[in-house]
């Protein structure tokens, strides 16, 4: 075989070996995907402050992040518990020695001594909401152009997230006024303003189907931003 031939291939698969690697490299520096679509602006691997996870045996488990204290509080059926962190080989395992919960990603599992485990699954959409009003958020609205995200609160704050999660402008002396059946926020910062509009109607995401009992509107940098929002007062 011509030599020329040799080193074309040989080359040739060196450049497929380094695409692959890189894909490999790239998958590994993503954070996992929630379960079905995800919220736009959901971009950031960083531990929110409370989960819900909806369980096999039908309850709901409401979760608080106590980082401080590496232990977390759950809410079930029969009332709530504080569990410390306990050594796990994998995923965070949590327990006071009669019951144990156990997370791994978007999947877990609650243990009560002597019971068969049972599996849960965390719901997204709740958990987004639920970490919203752990942080005193009072408004949460989303939408897909490029994927965004408006919160209003705590107090006169209103942060805009857009670009999934890559531009963040926020704002400290929000106002908000009611009138004509919505609810507009309003804030000014130098050169930058926003307007945020809220309506009380019926709003489903195009993208990941959830529902909404709320719409919003963001006018920003000569642009208008169309979604659905929660209100979480």
């Amino acid at each position: 075989m011509p030599r020329s031939v040799t080193a074309t291939r040989r080359a040739a698969l060196v450049g497929a070996v380094l695409v692959t690697l890189a894909g490999c490299n790239r998958a590994a520096n993503e954070p996992p995907a929630a379960p079905g679509a995800p919220d736009p602006s959901d971009a950031s691997d960083e531990p929110l402050q409370a989960y819900v996870w909806n369980c096999d045996d039908g309850q709901t488990i409401r979760m608080r992040n106590l980082l401080r204290e590496d232990a977390i509080t759950i809410e079930m059926h029969e009332g709530g518990r504080k569990l410390p962190r306990a050594v796990s080989a994998s995923g965070a395992r949590y327990s006071d020695g009669s019951l144990t919960f156990w997370t791994k990603g978007d999947t877990a599992s609650l243990e009560r001594q002597g019971s068969a485990p049972v599996n849960c699954r965390q719901n997204r959409f709740e958990s987004l909401l639920a970490d919203a009003r752990a942080r005193g958020v009072t408004i949460r609205g989303t939408g897909n152009e490029p994927g965004w995200t408006v919160e209003v609160g705590p107090g006169s704050r209103l942060e805009f997230v857009t670009n999934y999660g890559q531009d963040r402008h926020a704002f400290g002396a929000a106002t908000g006024n009611d009138g004509g059946g919505a609810r507009v926020y309003s804030a000014t910062d130098g050169a930058r303003s926003i307007k945020v509009t809220v309506t009380a109607e019926p709003c489903t995401d195009d993208m990941s189907g959830w529902a909404f009992d709320h719409r919003m509107v963001v006018e920003f940098g000569g642009q208008t931003f169309r979604g659905c929002a929660t209100d979480l007062r």
